[in-house]
């Protein structure tokens, strides 16, 4: 769809939700849909467009679940329907602006960045320092005391899905995460801790911000919530704004097991083969330039990454 194509039906399912006067402000496309911007009578508010069947259920619940222990504010959904666009069904919900603006309208430099990253750390351990005594929780909602199973439950659907015969994955591609599968019980054997509640996408642009400061003022966009390990979690803080170094001062404040800096790439790499499979994302050089920075700091993947990055070189 093009992106004026999700206007008419925001506007209507704003209206439909009772909301007058309405005006649209601004529409900003994502990765998993379309967000439209709207201003009414009533205030400010956002309609979400999902790209994934079911997507916006699943945020419903995870935002339900962030919210109770969250430092910044997390919106609450109002509404939320399939309605009818121009071109089929359209998975949406309808929730208020929360203030702030996203990363990419901040000034650059930053102007305060070490009090940005504490605060963006401070929202981390928040959420982190909940725990499930049950232990870790598997894709289906049971939960195991070793983390391990819980691992396998929520990856190898990943690992079957890029090895079917529709999958767009490479033969090198495959080989390098059936390496990646093969290796997962030493990769992630130095993991210790308890499971946290993980936000599951915290880069830097699923934070509102204050225009002048900079400081964080709210937290969106949620993935796939549960209680897994913070590892899990914070390598995504180096996904976006990297120069800001929210990674590097959530370690400085939590000290993780040794290995991190490779299962940063381990767990990357999964994460991106699970965007690719609910939205048909796929990046051949992408999966081989992770690779590649994985083999740097851990010598068994060389022999795969080198074959994909042969395959897949990155363009210039």
């Amino acid at each position: 769809m093009n992106p004026s194509d999700y206007l008419a039906p925001a506007l209507a399912f704003a209206a439909q939700a009772g909301l007058t006067n309405l005006q649209i402000t601004q529409e900003i496309p994502s990765f998993y849909g379309h967000v439209v911007l709207l201003r009414a009578e009533q205030g400010e508010f956002v309609v979400k467009f999902s790209r994934q069947a079911g997507r916006l259920a699943s945020e419903i619940i995870a935002l339900n679940r962030l919210r109770v222990h969250s430092v910044l504010p997390m919106s609450e959904v109002l509404e939320h329907r399939e309605i009818l666009g121009e071109h089929g069904k359209l998975d949406t919900f309808l929730m208020p602006r929360l203030l702030g603006v996203p990363a990419w309208e901040l000034p650059n430099p930053l102007p305060n960045p070490v009090q940005t990253a504490q605060r963006i750390v401070e929202q981390m351990l928040a959420w982190h320092a909940v725990s499930d005594a049950r232990g870790f929780e598997h894709a289906n909602g049971e939960f195991t005391p070793e983390f391990l199973p819980a691992f396998e439950s929520w990856t190898r659907p990943l690992l079957d899905g890029l090895n079917t015969a529709n999958s767009p994955f490479s033969a090198p591609l495959r080989s390098a995460f059936a390496k990646l599968w093969a290796e997962r019980e030493r990769m992630l054997a130095p993991i210790t801790g308890p499971s946290s509640l993980c936000h599951d996408d915290p880069h830097a642009c699923n934070f509102l911000y204050d225009a002048s400061s900079g400081l964080p003022l709210a937290a969106i966009d949620p993935c796939d919530v549960a209680f897994r390990h913070r590892e899990q979690d914070i390598f995504h803080l180096a996904d976006a704004f990297a120069d800001w170094r929210l990674l590097e001062s959530y370690i400085e404040q939590h000290p993780l097991a040794d290995g991190f800096a490779a299962r940063r790439w381990f767990f990357s790499l999964w994460d991106d083969v699970k965007h690719s499979q609910n939205v048909a994302w796929y990046d051949a050089a992408w999966f081989a330039n992770k690779f590649a920075q994985l083999a740097q700091l851990d010598a068994d993947f060389q022999s795969v990454a080198n074959a994909a990055s042969a395959a897949h070189p990155a363009s210039n």
